[in-house]
């Protein structure tokens, strides 16, 4: 899931205003297709270079949604890179139909246009073909193994470095080719096993490194499948953006040292850098090296953390859902929605550190797997909105439901997988019977005023026990209908035990180009030092073309806005990526809206044009507008339970 960003400042602007600064009044995989040859070649080049020191593999599935021209544009780059007689780059490249709104602008220098999957090698300051395979899948485990083992045999060398380039996603895998002659994705299973596959053919013992240039694989359960295969394993936690992210600096380097590790620190550094230069993007930067041989040591940890969790999970299963819901997470949804949104992703020692009030045993077992990520994780980069980062992220369920999903595809190493199937099964039971439910579903008052309100709801005596987590909800009407204003989180045990509060300052996120406005539905969750908000908007590109997109906004404690990303959800499968906004096209908001089943989005009738102007800000509501505050809470079994009052901006 890497993201395609900017190749120049956003658009978007940040406004100075924030949405709680005044009332801050309390601590805060697919399935595979079996068409299509692996790899059958139709016209072949020269002859295998002599041994290399280095031969850098790329696998760049650019036959995908959204992401082609970076990839494509950060290839070419590599014209720029100084000639190194001992290092080999050669890559394998399918692009999409020319009639494809995602085939790329950019071009590699001494390649003319094509749409099938070429083999080619940076030589002389250009990229150079080598052979054609015509129509290939590339999300098909057959077909990366053909490649290692392709270019292993014709550029051999003492060390190999491997790429994967495209969108990933997490535990759930990546790498999808969304073009003919099939459509296919690897699984983490399939990445190992091509791999393996690969480096038994082609004679390779270990890979110095295994690069993922894509979103969110800095995973703990590709970590450890890929630990073995890899000096070190290079990966982001969060989503990546642009045409920087395989650094250049960073491939220059392998001229003169042979390490992966040194070239995975340049790597993260390098994209870390070039992000900071986008005030939109830098902020969310989260990147790591984890060392392949200490993944061993961290799963024999997990292992014996999951003997003694789920040992005591009954004790601890409400503690476990509260300290997710004080983690870091990544690509998140509304909380109480039916269905959910995201990846479940959270940061996995940010996790742990959460993990309180449990027995000695557990906390014993909590931290020497604590030790043994801080051991594997050898070089790390965060920025503002990833602070609390610790190199690898994880799944862990919202929901039961969740989990089950996740279990029956046997993605997670054994330790791990019992932990989550333990916790699943707790959650279930306490669910059934230990909900959280609040004594009145009439909330209360504490404060009002002009600049703003506090509210409260009391939850049945013991219940607080069961709270996995809390949110304040402000129903108002707006574009003609009662919508979801703006999501907040909400403190338990606030004012007394078992009492739910939240606050407002009757703020609503609004887009704001010139005297144009629009209002959208927010969703803000506490961050390390603030919040971190997001809503969905309908953006039309200057030449009509539609996609939908999903708009981040990080606050300080103080409230104000520090950054904004913007990021293409229309793609499938769950994945997003960086999105550019061009001058001339229109964003238009989403609500959500109330309904029978949970929620649903509904397009706003307000737009705004997209110029140098555009900024995220908050409209105040009009002094008498009536609106509906609730405070709600969820169970461990994703239950959720709420509170209201009526009142009207004072």
């Amino acid at each position: 899931m890497k993201s395609a960003a900017p190749g120049r400042p956003t658009v978007l602007r940040v406004a100075a205003a924030g949405v709680v600064a005044a009332l801050a009044l309390t601590t805060v995989t697919a399935a595979r297709s079996s068409a299509g040859p692996a790899v059958a070649p139709q016209r072949s080049a020269p002859a295998p270079a002599a041994g290399a020191d280095w031969t850098v593999m790329v696998y760049d599935v650019a036959d995908t949604s959204n992401i082609a021209n970076d990839m494509i544009a950060n290839l070419a780059a590599f014209t720029r890179l100084p000639e190194m007689a001992n290092v080999n780059i050669v890559a394998m490249v399918d692009l999409p139909e020319k009639n494809d709104p995602g085939y790329p602008k950019a071009r590699l220098p001494g390649i003319a246009p094509f749409t099938t999957t070429k083999l080619v090698v940076l030589e002389d300051g250009r990229w150079n073909e080598l052979t054609d395979f015509g129509e290939v899948s590339m999300g098909r485990p057959d077909t990366l193994a053909g490649f290692i083992e392709r270019v292993a045999d014709r550029f051999p060398a003492t060390n190999y470095g491997l790429v994967l380039s495209d969108h990933g996603g997490a535990w759930s895998g990546g790498y999808a080719d969304t073009g003919p002659p099939s459509t296919s994705q690897l699984s983490i299973a399939d990445m190992r096993a091509a791999i393996i596959t690969g480096m038994q053919r082609g004679g390779i013992d270990r890979f110095a490194f295994i690069d993922h240039d894509s979103c969110l694989m800095s995973a703990y359960e590709a970590a450890s499948a890929l630990g073995p295969l890899a000096d070190v394993i290079v990966g982001s936690e969060e989503v990546t953006f642009g045409d920087f992210t395989l650094d250049l600096d960073a491939m220059t380097g392998l001229a003169s040292h042979g390490s992966g590790e040194q070239w995975g620190l340049g790597n993260i550094e390098g994209y870390a850098e070039t992000a900071d230069k986008y005030e939109a993007i830098g902020a969310f930067s989260v990147l790591s090296v984890v060392d392949g041989e200490r993944m061993a040591r961290l799963d024999a940890a997990v292992e014996s953390f999951a003997n003694v969790a789920v040992a005591n999970m009954e004790a601890i299963a409400p503690e476990l859902a509260r300290a997710r819901g004080r983690s870091l997470e990544f690509v998140s949804g509304l909380l109480g929605e039916e269905e959910g949104a995201g990846f479940s992703v959270v940061d996995l020692g940010d996790f742990l550190r959460q993990i309180k009030n449990v027995p000695a045993e557990v906390a014993v077992a909590r931290d020497a797997v604590f030790v043994a990520l801080d051991a594997a994780v050898l070089h790390q980069v965060t920025r503002r909105a990833t602070k609390q980062a610790t190199g690898l992220n994880v799944f862990f369920p919202e929901t039961p439901r969740q989990a089950r999903g996740y279990l029956a595809q046997r993605i997670a190493p054994p330790g791990w997988a019992r932990f989550v199937e333990a916790y699943a099964e707790a959650a279930d039971a306490i669910g059934s019977d230990g909900s959280a439910r609040f004594t009145s579903d009439q909330a209360r008052v504490v404060e009002i005023n002009s600049d703003g309100i506090r509210i409260a709801g009391q939850l049945r005596s013991g219940d607080e026990a069961n709270v996995a987590d809390t949110e304040t909800q402000v129903f108002t009407r707006l574009d003609g209908r009662e919508v979801l204003a703006v999501a907040l989180p909400g403190y338990l045990n606030s004012g007394g035990v078992g009492q739910v509060q939240g606050v407002w300052n009757y703020a609503v996120t609004t887009l704001v180009t010139g005297k144009r406005r629009a209002p959208a539905s927010t969703v803000y969750q506490v961050q390390e030092g603030g919040l971190l908000g997001w809503f969905h908007a309908l953006y039309s590109a200057p030449d009509g073309e539609e996609t939908d997109v999903e708009i981040q906004v990080l606050l300080s404690s103080e409230g104000a806005i520090e950054s904004v990303t913007v990021s293409d959800i229309s793609l499938g499968q769950g994945a997003t990526a960086g999105i550019e906004l061009q001058n001339g096209g229109t964003l238009t908001p989403y609500f959500i809206v109330a309904s029978s089943g949970g929620y649903q989005l509904e397009l706003s009738s307000q737009s705004v044009p997209i110029n140098n102007n555009t900024e995220v800000a908050y409209s105040r509501l009009a002094k008498g507008t009536a609106f509906d505050m609730g405070v709600g809470v969820a169970d461990l079994a994703g239950n959720f339970e709420t509170a209201f009052v009526s009142e009207r901006v004072r």
